[in-house]
């Protein structure tokens, strides 16, 4: 009896297993009768699972996948590895390979709702505790306006804040003053103007045109009429948006003989030919770090219209989505839940892009890590705030894709914008008509 009782003393969590095993048979040696041991719990490892996961309308480099999402991932749940699939997600979801994730843009997500890949994630919120107040507004609220019933159809996972870029070796060449944070778009009309000549056979330019379907969204327009499912084009709304583009192309030294115009990434920062540029800043940070420049340059934040000062394009929310198709549905969320955690946005926010989290010491550190935005006015360039996202429509890629090929058409002077902007929407009208048909088939 002094051997059961002893054992039975000890206390510590660690030894559980071991006094059960021991005391039973012990206790078949104090007189009691014999009992069989109890079965200890199964400690088999899981089963290994892998995770596919595809970007759609986003940049993101391997190198970010892997610090960002791989390695947390294998950090936190051993068993779970993630496979980035590069590949068209219409040509997967027809294949049959519809990934287990979609880390896509927000303004992309009707799209993802088309092929029908989203599912309701709201019952694993729930039983995860996953709070969703901590997500930042209006990201999370435009989210939760997906669903009609409290659907949560994903995940808030980062932000890509757009500003204006400037070479400050160009505007000291010119004896121009560099622009401030708080610029409007006529300031910056103007500085591209004073920006844009030529030396000695070198064209240089002020910036490039901007993306209509950037404008729009920076007015939060619809450019799909969701009753009709008409194109917004040829109206009034719209005709200030391409005028505001036609006069950036008609610029003197803008357009060479009707010659195509160079990428704005390589004139900016390969060919140090453009003195601003208005783009994403993980982009632009990126293609700087990429390209090993040793331009002297800065940013501040987006021109705002004057009606609408300190606005500008909503923030370029990246959500994750989990696949209705997938085999692995809670696994899947568990990966996006850690991808939102505070842990894996501080690596994020650090290294790439804006975190989604509502805490402004996150905020703060945002780019922190990056050897070149060192001494940049990165935080002036984050006060400008979000315009609303303009609710989601299948058909806004079609529209979107013509409206910005119509403004190329400013290049050559060929059309006027009545003709630009009616033959627009007649060419956005048919594409609509024809995917409808596809749906009744």
């Amino acid at each position: 009896m002094m051997k059961c009782n002893y054992f039975l003393s000890i206390r510590k969590a660690s030894f559980v297993l071991m006094i059960g095993s021991l005391c039973a048979g012990a206790l078949a040696g104090c007189g009691e009768p014999d009992k069989p041991a109890a079965a200890l719990p199964d400690m088999k490892p899981k089963e290994p699972i892998e995770l596919t996961l595809a970007p759609y309308f986003l940049n993101m480099t391997d190198a970010e996948f892997e610090e960002v999402l791989i390695k947390p991932l294998q950090a936190k749940y051993p068993h779970i590895s993630l496979k980035v699939v590069r590949d068209d997600i219409t040509k997967l979801v027809s294949a049959g390979q519809t990934p287990d994730i979609v880390y896509s843009a927000n303004s992309r997500f009707s799209v993802l709702q088309e092929l029908d890949i989203p599912y309701d994630l709201s019952a694993f919120v729930k039983t995860y505790n996953m709070d969703l107040n901590q997500f930042s507004s209006p990201n999370i609220d435009w989210i939760k306006e997906l669903g009609t019933k409290g659907e949560i159809y994903g995940v808030p996972f980062g932000l890509n804040q757009m500003a204006l870029f400037y070479n400050k070796d160009l505007f000291d060449k010119r004896g121009v003053a560099y622009p401030k944070d708080g610029i409007t778009w006529d300031e910056y009309f103007e500085l591209t103007k004073k920006l844009t000549y030529n030396d000695g056979g070198v064209q240089y330019r002020g910036s490039l045109p901007p993306n209509p379907e950037f404008i729009s969204r920076m007015k939060s327009m619809s450019l799909v009429d969701a009753k009709t499912n008409k194109a917004l084009v040829n109206n009034d709304a719209f005709r200030n948006v391409m005028d505001l583009v036609q006069a950036f192309y008609q610029i003197p030294g803008m357009v060479q003989d009707g010659q195509k115009l160079p990428a704005g990434s390589n004139h900016f920062v390969k060919d140090l030919q453009m003195a601003m540029y208005l783009n994403w800043i993980p982009d632009t940070v990126g293609f700087i770090q990429q390209s090993a420049s040793s331009m002297n340059f800065d940013l501040v934040g987006a021109p705002a219209f004057k009606d609408k000062p300190g606005l500008t394009i909503d923030h370029g929310a990246q959500m994750m989505v989990v696949s209705k198709s997938s085999q692995h549905k809670e696994e899947a969320f568990q990966a996006i839940q850690l991808f939102a955690s505070p842990a894996v946005q501080n690596i994020m926010n650090r290294k790439s892009r804006l975190t989604v989290l509502a805490d402004e010491s996150l905020t703060k550190q945002f780019l922190a890590d990056v050897e070149v935005t060192k001494g940049k006015n990165i935080q002036g360039a984050l006060k400008v705030k979000s315009a609303k996202m303009a609710p989601p429509n299948p058909y806004h890629v079609i529209v979107a894709g013509k409206v910005n090929a119509a403004a190329e058409t400013f290049a050559t002077g060929a059309k006027d914008i009545n003709t630009v902007l009616r033959e627009t929407q007649e060419e956005a009208d048919k594409a609509i008509e024809q995917e409808l048909a596809k749906k009744k088939k």
